[in-house]
């Protein structure tokens, strides 16, 4: 496909670069010869084969436009080959007949292509086109028209030489209307337009000359030129996205806009002013005539632009309103939602309290029948199952303690019974505790710390904390895996850290990680339970002491988590809460 694309693009080229040769070859004749007029009416044949080609070639959506593009310079060639065998022709004739049926082709297949992509638009661009169109009419007519209709002579040949002006009028038209349409950045596109505007140089030269049907050397030019553009244009693999229907803009009242429609108002008087400053007769109904078709023109647009303009507030005020509406509504939601999760905050704190005080009677009663000096001796199958209650029991109690703390984290209840501590001996304490859990698993736990580590803290939350972190890391650790504690001077304070050999976190896994209720995907899919608080309850105990906590992971290589805590807290600690609890 790339190479048939590639060779298409070829073909336009090569044909713009031949028509150079023939345009050469033209001037080595004498003017006005059979040779000159027969590679004239060579080139404009070999263009209108070549376009008739390419829409075979490339089978664009619409073929109507480039038809009519065909036929229109058709009837230029038929003019031409006309002309080399009349020696005498008489006026009208039958060239100037094929002459002047072409241009409207032209014109029409330009409107045409441009109607087929602007869609909704296409009513202003066709109003534009009118404005402009009618306003070079007065100047047409004043300069050029109406000089050859008011010339002595037959009739016919007066009437001939001002349709010639006004068929340029009529290309003007279909070129104006083109150049509104969306696909200016197509190759085929510049092509079309600098074809057709070859044309109409080529016939105001001749018509400022006073030639009607026989061009000079720079009309000549000109109107060659514009046969090998429309010829490169339909070659071109781009043709076939000018008619594409393109979703543009609402149009807009532009600075530009409004001095159009203000220069069209003006073309009548300053049209009246040249003639009568060359004192010319003036032509006041025909002048007249034109200026009131631009005038209501002019209202027609400036009142479609008024109506886009309404349309665009009216657009812009439910926008508005719409945008009011839904921020009150998110506000209503958002509102309900913070009720909803106070209302759950103490529910779950409700239920939990009225949890612990059944939870402490069960383990107490648990501890007594296990005791062997309070009650009879059991046997060893009983003694199992009470210890399967007691242990499922310290779970279940260790759960419900973290429900209450999140609770009162959530209520803002938080308070720290602050002391100066040995943060080493708190976490040695925490490794001691913890290691009959570690070597139960087959783990093994060190710990390496400075001789003495001071800070200003909470000792239970603190050892809460670490013991949360360790627990975490013995429960995501496999068999045979080393688990290390380390409690560290720093320049401004000090420095936990808890590192793994465990099944580590998943990618993005590390920025939610202390998330309430998160749980990573390896521990769900390996389904080590857990609840999904214990990493956010820490955090929460570092954040009170005006520290941070962080974590680092490699999948399948560990995790390690680092707790930094200043040397003194940051502000007075809060007075002292009641727990939650009975």
């Amino acid at each position: 496909m790339r190479i048939v694309a590639t060779s298409r693009h070829t073909a336009s080229t090569a044909y713009l670069g031949a028509g150079a040769v023939p345009a050469a070859i033209y001037f080595a004749f004498s003017s006005g010869g059979t040779a000159r007029s027969a590679i004239y009416a060579g080139l404009g044949g070999a263009g209108v084969l070549a376009i008739l080609w390419a829409v075979r070639l490339h089978r664009p959506e619409r073929r109507l436009p480039w038809i009519l593009l065909a036929l229109g310079n058709a009837c230029f060639v038929a003019g031409d080959v006309i002309g080399i065998f009349e020696t005498t022709p008489p006026v009208p004739s039958a060239g100037d007949v094929f002459y002047l049926a072409g241009y409207p082709l032209l014109a029409a297949g330009l409107v045409i292509l441009m109607l087929a992509a602007r869609g909704r638009s296409r009513v202003a661009a066709l109003g534009d086109a009118g404005i402009v169109t009618f306003a070079f009419a007065i100047f047409q007519w004043a300069g050029v028209i109406g000089p050859a209709v008011h010339s002595g002579g037959d009739l016919g040949a007066r009437v001939t030489s001002g349709l010639y002006p006004a068929m340029g009028v009529v290309l003007l038209a279909g070129l104006l209307g083109f150049l509104t349409a969306p696909a200016w950045r197509t190759t085929s596109f510049r092509f079309l337009v600098a074809a057709a505007g070859a044309l109409f140089a080529g016939d105001e030269i001749a018509g400022l000359a006073g030639n009607t049907g026989v061009p000079g050397d720079a009309a000549d030019v000109a109107r060659m030129l514009s046969y090998v553009l429309f010829a490169t244009a339909a070659l071109h693999p781009s043709m076939r996205e000018i008619s594409a229907p393109r979703r543009l803009p609402e149009l807009r009242i532009g600075a530009w806009r409004m001095v159009l429609l203000a220069a069209a108002l003006l073309t009548a008087p300053a049209a009246l002013l040249v003639q009568r400053l060359r004192g010319k007769p003036l032509d006041a109904v025909e002048v007249a005539a034109l200026a009131s078709a631009v005038s209501l023109l002019v209202v027609a647009r400036l009142i479609e632009l008024l109506r886009a303009l309404e349309r665009i507030r009216v657009n812009e005020r439910t926008a508005r309103s719409l945008a009011e509406e839904a921020q009150w509504q998110l506000a209503v939601q958002n509102d309900q939602l913070v009720e909803t999760d106070k209302l759950k905050d103490e529910f779950v704190a409700l239920v939990s309290h009225d949890l612990r005080t059944p939870l402490t009677s069960i383990i107490g009663y648990v501890e007594l029948a296990l005791d062997e000096d309070v009650g009879p001796p059991l046997d060893d199958e009983r003694r199992g199952y009470l210890q399967v209650v007691a242990r499922s029991s310290a779970r279940l109690l260790r759960l419900v303690d973290d429900l209450l703390f999140v609770a009162r984290l959530q209520s803002g209840k938080l308070g720290l019974d602050a002391a100066v501590i040995d943060l080493a001996e708190a976490a040695a304490q925490a490794v001691d505790e913890a290691r009959p859990r570690a070597e139960q698993k087959g783990l093994t736990i060190s710990f390496l710390s400075d001789s003495e580590v001071r800070v200003e803290a909470d000792r239970g939350r603190i050892f809460q904390l670490l013991d949360n972190l360790i627990s975490n890391a013995i429960k995501f650790t496999p068999a045979g895996g080393h688990i290390g504690v380390r409690a560290l001077r720093t320049p401004g304070g000090s420095m936990l850290e808890v590192s793994d050999t465990g099944i580590g976190l998943g990618p993005g896994e590390v920025e939610r990680i202390f998330e309430r209720f998160f749980r990573s995907e390896r521990a769900t899919d390996r389904q080590i339970p857990g609840t999904g608080l214990g990493l956010f309850i820490a955090r929460a105990i570092a954040e009170a002491h005006g520290g941070r906590i962080t974590a680092s992971s490699t999948a399948g290589a560990g995790t390690t988590f680092r707790i930094e805590l200043p040397a003194r807290l940051a502000a007075p600690p809060d007075e002292h809460t009641a727990e939650l609890v009975a």
